[in-house]
């Protein structure tokens, strides 16, 4: 009786095997460097990448015909970096709504002086004031609340519809507008604390001038932090709308990184 010999597995074949998995993982990893949510502090390390790997065992297992992993060290080493590369840049289209929100909440909070009021916030690299504290977690609410960190995993898993291509430079670029976006959404959030920050320093110099008795300190500083925090409380409302609106800003961003093709 001749015995068959167990079959042999190629390096072609593991090679297939490796790229259904890891060219999901390597973009997924990049995407979990920058998207919100996805890069938080507060989420150890382990699980993101316990996230990362049973993401991208989903996709290997939903994605048809990737190709093979590079088996020449040089290659697969360009191949990850360009990838990570291209998943972070993906994530970061995305910090356009948590920017914008917390950026306004740091210039109402300049506007009516409560910027010596600072946290040491895990999720920035050094003590904040405290209206930008504030304002991060309300964007980030709104930014959940838009879909944001569905529609960032299903633009990346239709990145992978023609092949594991990346977006051309130009279309990089072009990520560069976005910065207006963010300045004019955080200045049009903040408008109205500006507003009556200014309207409330105007009233307290012009009072301050005819009655000089008139404490600037005791007088004009409470009453600019309570008019300020109260107009800042009634625009709390707007934050919705705005992440909703910058999610579809970003989405738009994202259709142009992605390649030959929409979302």
């Amino acid at each position: 009786m001749v015995l068959s010999q167990p079959p042999v597995l190629r390096e072609a074949v593991v090679l297939l095997w490796f790229g259904h998995f890891l060219w999901p993982f390597l973009r997924i990893t990049g995407l979990c460097l920058t998207a919100p949510l996805y890069s938080s502090p507060l989420i150890p390390g382990q699980v993101k990448a316990l996230l990362a790997a049973a993401l991208a065992a989903a996709l290997a297992l939903w994605l048809p015909d990737l190709p093979a992993f590079p088996a020449s060290p040089p290659a697969a080493i360009y191949a990850g970096l360009t990838q990570i590369a291209y998943g972070a840049l993906m994530g970061m289209t995305m910090q356009i709504v948590i920017a914008a929100i917390s950026s306004a909440g740091e210039i109402a909070g300049l506007a009516m002086g409560l910027s010596f009021a600072e946290l040491q916030f895990r999720q920035s690299a050094g003590a904040t004031p405290v209206p930008y504290d504030i304002m991060i977690w309300a964007g980030l609410l709104g930014f959940m609340a838009a879909g944001g960190p569905v529609w960032i995993f299903a633009a990346l898993a239709h990145s992978f519809d023609h092949g594991i291509g990346v977006a051309p430079l130009s279309s990089w670029v072009e990520l560069t507008s976005l910065g207006a976006t963010l300045f004019s959404a955080a200045v049009a959030l903040a408008l109205p604390v500006m507003a009556v920050s200014l309207a409330v320093n105007f009233t307290v110099g012009l009072a301050t001038v005819f009655a000089p008795s008139l404490n600037l300190l005791s007088i004009g500083f409470p009453l600019l932090i309570l008019a300020g925090l109260w107009v800042l409380l009634a625009s709390l409302p707007a934050i919705g709308p705005a992440a909703q609106y910058l999610t579809s800003v970003g989405m738009d961003a994202l259709a142009g990184l992605v390649p030959h093709g929409g979302l």
